[in-house]
């Protein structure tokens, strides 16, 4: 870390429960992966019970999308859910700070045959990223395997995060670009950058549509079908799986969605939520369920939270 560059307002008094947070966090990227593994699961059983407002949407949200399984089954993957949260924080210390053969060696690609085919049209690629709590690992593998990463994300409102969140994402990306900047966005994408973007949260009903979405009508941005429209660039879903058997992660490309964008938004949309939906499938206790994504309603309808 270059100290030098860090505004001296952010070792103001205010900033020191920051500091001590990130100190804690940098301790993390030490110890093994096992251990982290191990620690999540501990920690997660433990404050589980007294998250009750974390717990309350991620309950909501379980329930909501897998109503066929028991209610037993249904708080196992509650559970689960905020254990893979926790590991979140462990994974946010190792892409930050960890060594590049340590990342290296945990992790394998599938379908890295989908990017380079998308790629090969000259056109840029949208990367169709989705909320999982395994986004800022994925970055750090991503950026070990091309070199043309943008990531476009929101910017946190603590100054000191936020200079953290740019100082080290740019080590695992060529740039950042914000998640308002649609010109922004569309310039990376057709200097024929590799574009990270990640639709699928809920901004209210303004350039959005209602699409079904794990079987609930969700407000849907629109903005991917748009990129795409204006640029031409091919759309691949992509996420990082937690191997269940602790030895590391997959990093899984699929293949661009066919025929899009339609001239039907619904369409269009629903396909965005589709492919997201394929992948929570795999691996639906990684998803981050804590964000209230149901938060929009279509007119007249009652709030779930």
């Amino acid at each position: 870390m270059d100290n030098s560059k860090l505004p001296l307002k952010l070792y103001a008094p205010k900033y020191w429960g920051a500091w001590l947070g990130i100190a804690i966090l940098r301790a993390f990227s030490f110890l093994p992966y096992s251990v982290m593994l191990r620690l999540s699961r501990f920690l997660g059983t433990i404050f589980f019970p007294l998250a009750k407002r974390r717990r309350h949407i991620i309950d909501t949200n379980i329930k909501l999308c897998f109503p066929e399984k028991s209610e037993e089954q249904q708080q196992q993957l509650a559970l689960d859910v905020f254990i893979s949260s926790i590991m979140a924080i462990f994974e946010t210390s190792l892409s930050w700070w960890g060594k590049r053969e340590k990342i290296m060696a945990l992790h394998k690609i599938e379908g890295i045959e989908h990017l380079n085919a998308a790629s090969a049209k000259n056109k840029g690629v949208i990367l169709l990223v989705s909320h999982f709590t395994t986004m800022e690992i994925a970055g750090a593998f991503l950026n070990k395997n091309i070199d043309n990463l943008n990531v476009v994300y929101k910017r946190s409102n603590n100054e000191l995060l936020e200079w953290f969140i740019q100082h080290k994402r740019l080590q695992n990306c060529s740039g950042l670009i914000k998640h308002k900047s649609l010109r922004d966005i569309v310039r990376n994408i057709k200097a024929g950058n590799v574009v990270w973007y990640a639709p699928d949260q809920d901004f209210g009903k303004k350039d959005s549509i209602f699409a079904p979405f794990m079987n609930v009508m969700t407000c849907t941005l629109l903005s991917t079908q748009r990129l795409a429209k204006l640029t031409g660039a091919p759309v691949i879903p992509f996420y990082v799986a937690r191997n269940k058997d602790g030895s590391g992660y997959t990093m899984r490309f699929s293949a661009a969605l066919e025929n899009f964008p339609g001239e039907n938004e619904l369409a269009n949309a629903t396909a965005v939520n589709h492919a997201i939906e394929e992948q929570i499938k795999q691996t639906p206790e990684q998803y981050l369920w804590a964000h209230r994504r149901f938060k929009t309603r279509p007119e007249g309808e009652k709030g779930f939270y």
